[in-house]
Order: structure tokens, then C-alpha cells, then sequence
């Protein structure tokens, strides 16, 4: 015995009612033919009929626009209110820095031990270094921990070489979102380089590397000018010279292409 097939008897009975449809059209068509044929005024009351069914038409179009519902557009991007409460009122945003030995877990039982003290990770960054993997965490911390404790966390997870910054409602704004945001305003000649790597990097461009307790890393400028990427803290990692090499590059394209 075949198995039942809800399907296709589904199938079959939407074509029965078309099928039926069809004839209950032509039926009264040819109905209304053969009444409008043997009146003396069938003309007439074929127009009054067209007349009547295009008004009834408009009437019902007009009637559906006046009550259609606006439709709710999706909110694609979080407002800055709705970034506002991400991190609880019982906490602050802190950025904190620090070099992991690039192995498979460290990162996992850095999270352990943030988790153990109530420590929220918001977002990662992860940058190559010569002696591990350089890890930027942007993290909701309790108002009642301190940056030395928050410090100490990182060290008990297997962190070293720890920074620890206040950080902002902007910070939560991904890097790729930013640096494009600020790529766009550098093609339409609203920023320098300078306020680009800047807002980017919280970096300096400077001609010389010559400034004091601050880390500097060597960039190519226009035409061939040595430049320098300065900046107190943290350490300058190889990602973020890149980064702040493209935006240098890209300054120069513009201005050329400007002349």
C-alpha cells in the first residue's frame, strides 16, 4: 500500500477549484451576454456597468491606501543611546592590552578568569607580536574593581606586559567600521593624514622619533619622506603600522589625484 501523500491531494484540489472557477466565469459571461443581447438598451448597460465597476475600483484602491499600516523599518545599527547600555550602571568600560603565549587556551582561560570576577569582554582584537599574540580586550569591568586589580585578573589568566585604559562609548565602534568610516572622510578631503591616524590609532605622525617615553615606528610619506608613528602607549603593534601606513598611502593618492 502506498503511503498517503497530503501533498499531492493538496495538489489536485487546488486544480478541481480552478478548474471550476473557470467554468463559473464562462457561465455567467455567457449569462450576462444573452441578458444584455435581448434588451433594447444593451449598449447603455454595458457602459453603465464599466463605469460602475472602475469606480468601484478607485474607491476601493483610495479606501486601501488611507488605512494601510505604515510598515516598521528594521533598525539596522544600534543608536548611541543603545550603546549606552550595553555596559550595566554597576560598571565602567576599561581597554586593556596584554600579550598572550600564542597557544591554543590562553585566550579561553583569560576569559575564565575575567568571567570569575565579573568582567564582561565586549569586543577582541587580536594582533601578531614578535613574543605571542597581542590581545586588546574591550571589557565592562565592576565599579568596584580598580585597574590594578583588573591588571592583576589578566596576569593570574596568563597575561603579560598588561595596559589598562579608561575607554568610551566610541570604542565599542568595531576597527573595520572605523577605519573605513575615517577612510571615507580622508577620499572626500575632510581629514588630514595626521587626524586620521589619530582618530584611528590615537597615534602622531611626526617628521622625528626623538620624543621621549614614547614608542615610535618608521613610515614611508609622500614622495618618498620619512615619516614616524608615535605614541606613548600602548606599545605600537605591527597590525596597527600597517594600518596607519595604508591611511598615509591613501592620503597621498588623494592629494595627487586632487592636482
Amino acid at each position: 500500500m502506498k503511503p498517503f501523500d497530503r501533498f499531492r491531494v493538496s495538489h489536485w484540489a487546488t486544480e478541481l477549484i480552478e478548474v471550476a472557477a473557470v467554468f463559473f466565469a464562462v457561465g455567467t459571461v455567457h449569462l450576462f451576454v444573452t441578458l444584455v443581447g435581448e434588451h433594447a438598451h444593451g449598449e447603455m448597460m454595458l457602459m453603465a456597468s464599466a463605469a460602475i465597476l472602475l469606480a468601484g475600483a478607485l474607491l476601493r484602491r483610495r479606501w486601501r491606501a488611507g488605512h494601510r499600516r505604515p510598515q516598521s523599518v528594521p533598525q539596522r545599527h544600534a543608536s548611541l543611546h543603545d550603546l549606552l547600555a550595553i555596559p550595566a550602571k554597576d560598571r565602567e568600560l576599561m581597554r586593556l592590552r596584554t600579550t598572550l603565549p600564542d597557544r591554543p587556551g590562553t585566550l579561553a582561560g583569560l576569559s575564565g578568569r575575567l568571567a570569575a570576577r565579573g568582567i564582561n569582554i565586549l569586543a577582541v582584537q587580536i594582533h601578531p607580536g614578535e613574543r605571542g599574540a597581542v590581545d586588546e580586550l574591550l571589557v565592562a569591568v565592576p565599579r568596584e574593581i580598580s585597574a590594578p586589580e583588573v591588571v592583576a585578573t589578566v596576569a593570574a589568566g596568563g597575561g603579560e606586559e598588561t595596559e589598562v585604559s579608561r575607554a568610551d562609548v566610541h570604542d565599542l565602534v568595531d576597527p573595520a567600521t572605523r577605519a573605513l568610516s575615517i577612510a571615507g572622510e580622508v577620499a572626500a578631503g575632510h581629514v588630514t593624514a595626521g587626524e586620521a591616524v589619530r582618530r584611528l590609532l590615537g597615534a602622531e605622525l611626526a617628521v622625528d622619533a626623538g620624543y621621549a617615553d614614547s614608542h615610535a615606528a618608521a613610515l614611508r610619506g609622500p614622495e618618498g619622506v620619512p615619516l614616524y608613528l608615535v605614541r606613548s602607549s600602548p606599545v605600537l603593534t605591527p597590525t596597527e603600522i600597517s594600518r596607519a601606513q595604508a591611511l598615509v598611502d591613501l592620503c597621498s593618492h588623494m592629494a595627487a589625484a586632487r592636482r
